[in-house]
């Protein structure tokens, strides 16, 4: 009869230990999730890049706000975007040396 008490109360404990950390692991990954979802918020991206906002809001304003989309328009979007991406691969990918 102790034996199986024993043997109950080893199980138990496993199995509490094995909950726990199955809490822990949700627990992390709700984390990484939710820091993941405010990095990618407009208010967030506005507020660490306010002039690459200004920039891009101002030439989607002019493509739209321009009547006659010619080349103009083309070349003003494309300068805002061609910027943008530089500045994104110079921010994070292609910036690896200083790690």
């Amino acid at each position: 009869m102790d034996d199986n008490i024993d043997r109950i109360k080893d199980e138990l404990e496993e199995a509490r230990q094995c909950l726990h950390q199955t809490v822990d692991e949700v627990n992390r990954k709700v984390e990484e999730k939710v820091e993941t979802v405010a990095q990618l918020q407009p208010v967030r991206l506005v507020e660490d890049h306010p002039l690459w906002s200004v920039c891009i809001a101002g030439a989607l304003g002019f493509a739209l706000g321009y009547r006659n989309n010619g080349p103009v328009t083309v070349m003003v979007l494309g300068g805002v975007i061609a910027a943008a991406l530089s500045e994104a691969w110079n921010d994070g990918l292609g910036n690896n040396d200083t790690k």
